[in-house]
C-alpha cells in the first residue's frame, strides 16, 4: 500500500466521498513551515530566521554573551531583557542557610539517558533494588526498577519506538464496529464521527505534504545535477550557492536560481529530507490503521487497565532524546563546566518511560503515574499528550491518588496553538465524570519566548485563560540529548520542566509546604505584564492581553517565589 499507510474498503470510500472538515485546527500547519517537529508538535529543528534581540543590561557575568545562552531560563528578567525565571540570581543571593533537601522529580516521558554527562549524577536510585540481579528485591513488581521503569518493553530488552495516535487506534475500533454491524448508541456515534473526521483529514494532510516535498525535491535535485554536469561544486546551501550567481555559464546561473528558487520554500537539502521523512513516519506507522508491534513486543493485556509489571527497567529507550532533553531542563548538573546547568541542583530525576514515537496509552498513563507515587516522587512532570482518552476514568483515578499523596503534577499545554478552554486535550485535570472536583495539584503549562513583546508567547503553545495556569520558558531551549550531546527544541514540552525545576528548587529549600501551598506560590508570584498586549496563538493577527491567557495571567519566578517565602 502506498506509503505503508492501510485503509480499509470501507475507509477509502469515505475518503474518496466525504467532505472533511478541519476539526484539529482551523489554521493548519503550512506543508514548507519552518519548524520540523515531532509527532507531539514540538520543534525539534527550526529553520526560521532567528529573531532580532534588544540591547540589555546585566549585572551578572557570564562565560558566553548572555543573549547567545541556550539555557537563557534561567536568567533575570529583573536585571535583563531576557524572560527568565531567575535561578541564577536565586543560587546567587536567595538561598535560605539550611541545608537542601532532595526532592525526586518523575520524568514521565519517551525515555531518559541515565548515562549523559550532564544527568548521571543527578538521578534517583532506587537503594531497595539490587542492580541486575534479576529479582524484585523490593517486592514492589518491577524487577531491577534502579533508577525508573520503562512500560514500553518486554523482559528481553526489546522496546516499542514506532505507535500510532490515538485517533487511528479509535478510528479502527469504529470500522470494526461499523464493519460487523454493531449497535453504536447515537452519543457514541457522534463520537466516532468526530474521529472519523479528524482522522481521514490528518491522512489527506499528510498525503498531499508528501507529494509536495516529494515534488520539490526532486525539483530541487534536477536543478544539483545541471550544476554538476557543468561545474564541480560542492556547498548546495543557501550561501554557497551564491557564488553561482556571478558565474561566467549562463546556464549555471540560471541552475543556481531555480535552486535558489527552490529554497525560497523549502530552505534546503537537509530539510527536504527532514520533511520527507516526519511525513513518511506519519503516514507509515501514526496513521496505519493495521500497525501495532506494542502487541508483539510488551504483550500485555491491553484490556486490562488495572494490569501492571510488565515492561522493563531500560528507562532509555530505543532513543530516549526528548525525555533526556525534559530531564536536563529541571537538573542537569550545575557549575560543572558541561553542557547546560538545569534549574533544580537537589532535584533526583526518576525516568518512567511510557511515551513512545506515537501516542502514550491511558493504561501507561495510569501505571507509569502510580509508579512515580508509591517510589517517592513528589513533582510528576508530563510533557506530552493527546486529543482522545478513550479510558480517562483510569488515568483520573490515577491522578487523584497523586493528589491525595501530596504530588505536584505538571503537564504541558499543548503545541497545537489553541484555547483549551474550548478545545481540552488530554491528559488534564478535569475528571470524565463531572460530579468529581478537578484535580487540586495539577498545572498547565504554556510556553513563553525570550523577549517582553508581542512576540512573548509561544506562535505554537496552547492556552486557556480558565485552563493553563502558567506560562515558562520553552522557546529555542538547549538541554541535553542523548550519548552526551546537546540541542536546543521549542515547545510546552519544554516549559512544563522550567516549572517543574523552580518547583523542585523550593521545595527543596522549603520542604514544609504542601503541594497545594506551593502551586499557589507558583501561580501567584508568578510576573505579570499588565500592559503587555501579545499576538493570540490560533490568529496571530490579534493582539490580546498577555493576562487574558492563562489563569495567573504571568510566568513562572523563582526570584518573587524565594523573596516572598524569605520575607515570612
Amino acid at each position: 500500500m502506498k506509503n505503508g499507510y492501510k485503509l480499509s474498503a470501507l475507509a477509502v470510500a469515505i475518503l474518496a466521498s466525504a467532505s472533511v472538515s478541519a476539526n484539529v485546527s482551523a489554521d493548519p500547519t503550512p506543508v514548507n513551515s519552518p519548524f520540523i517537529t515531532d509527532v507531539k508538535g514540538n520543534i525539534v529543528e527550526d529553520y526560521s530566521a532567528k529573531p532580532a534581540e534588544p540591547e540589555f543590561f546585566s549585572m551578572r557575568m557570564f562565560s558566553t554573551p548572555a543573549e547567545d545562552r541556550g539555557d537563557w531560563f534561567n536568567m533575570s528578567a529583573n536585571y535583563s531583557s531576557i524572560q527568565g525565571v531567575g535561578s541564577d540570581i536565586v543560587y546567587d543571593f536567595m538561598l535560605p542557610p539550611l541545608k537542601p533537601q532532595p526532592i525526586i522529580v518523575a520524568v514521565l516521558d519517551s525515555g531518559v539517558d541515565i548515562d549523559h554527562e550532564d544527568l548521571k549524577n543527578k538521578l534517583w536510585t532506587n537503594e531497595d533494588e539490587i542492580p541486575g540481579n534479576g529479582i524484585d528485591d523490593d517486592g514492589n513488581g518491577y524487577i531491577d526498577d534502579v533508577h525508573g521503569w520503562n512500560f514500553l518493553g518486554n523482559s528481553l530488552g526489546i522496546n516499542v519506538d514506532q505507535d500510532t495516535l490515538e485517533v487511528t487506534r479509535e478510528y479502527k475500533k469504529y470500522l470494526e464496529l461499523k464493519e460487523g454491524n454493531h449497535w453504536i448508541p447515537p452519543k457514541k456515534r457522534k463520537y466516532y464521527q468526530g474521529v472519523e473526521a479528524d482522522y481521514l483529514e490528518n491522512v489527506e494532510y499528510y498525503t498531499t505534504a508528501l507529494e509536495q516535498v516529494t515534488a520539490a525535491t526532486e525539483q530541487a535535485n534536477g536543478y544539483k545535477a545541471q550544476i554538476l554536469a557543468l561545474v564541480e561544486h560542492k556547498d548546495f546551501t543557501v550561501d554557497g550557492l551564491q557564488v553561482l550567481l556571478s558565474h561566467s555559464n549562463a546556464d549555471v546561473v540560471a541552475a543556481a536560481q531555480g535552486l535558489l528558487g527552490v529554497f525560497d520554500s523549502w530552505y534546503s537539502f537537509e530539510y527536504l529530507e527532514s520533511r520527507t521523512s516526519r511525513y513518511k513516519e506519519s503516514l507509515d506507522y501514526h496513521y496505519n490503521l493495521d500497525f501495532d508491534t506494542r502487541r508483539d513486543i510488551v504483550m500485555d493485556d491491553i484490556t486490562n487497565p488495572w494490569e501492571k509489571g510488565y515492561g522493563n527497567n531500560d528507562v532509555k529507550g530505543p532513543v530516549g532524546a526528548h525525555g533526556t532533553h525534559v530531564a536536563g531542563i529541571i537538573a542537569a548538573e550545575r557549575n560543572n563546566g558541561l553542557g547546560i546547568e538545569g534549574i533544580a541542583d537537589h532535584a533526583q530525576i526518576m525516568a518512567v518511560r511510557m511515551v513512545p514515537n506515537g501516542d502514550e496509552r491511558d493504561k501507561d498513563i495510569a501505571n507509569a503515574v502510580r509508579y512515580a507515587v508509591d517510589n517517592g516522587a513528589k513533582i510528576i512532570n508530563m510533557s506530552f499528550g493527546k486529543s482522545y482518552s478513550p479510558r480517562k476514568h483510569i488515568v483520573d483515578h490515577a491522578f487523584r491518588y497523586a493528589a491525595r499523596k501530596g504530588v505536584l503534577i505538571v503537564h504541558s499545554a499543548g503545541n497545537s496553538k489553541t484555547d483549551n478552554d474550548i478545545k481540552p486535550s488530554f491528559p488534564n485535570r478535569f475528571a470524565k465524570h463531572k460530579w468529581s472536583r478537578p484535580i487540586s495539584t495539577w498545572m498547565d503549562v504554556g510556553a513563553s519566548a525570550k523577549y517582553a513583546d508581542d512576540s512573548m508567547v509561544a506562535s505554537f503553545s496552547n492556552f486557556g485563560q480558565e485552563t493553563v495556569d502558567v506560562f515558562a520558558p520553552g522557546y529555542r531551549v538547549l538541554s541535553s540529548t542523548p550519548d552526551n550531546n546537546y540541542a536546543a527544541y521549542s515547545g510546552t514540552s519544554m516549559a512544563a520542566p522550567v516549572v517543574s525545576g523552580v518547583a523542585a528548587l523550593v521545595w527543596s529549600h522549603y520542604p514544609e509546604l504542601s503541594a497545594k501551598e506551593l502551586k499557589a506560590l507558583l501561580m501567584s508570584k508568578s510576573r505579570t505584564y499588565p500592559e503587555l498586549l501579545v499576538k493570540k496563538p490560533s490568529s496571530p493577527e490579534d493582539l490580546v492581553p498577555f493576562s487574558t491567557l492563562s489563569i495567573s495571567g504571568g510566568i513562572v519566578d523563582a526570584e518573587a517565589i524565594f523573596a516572598e517565602l524569605a520575607s515570612r
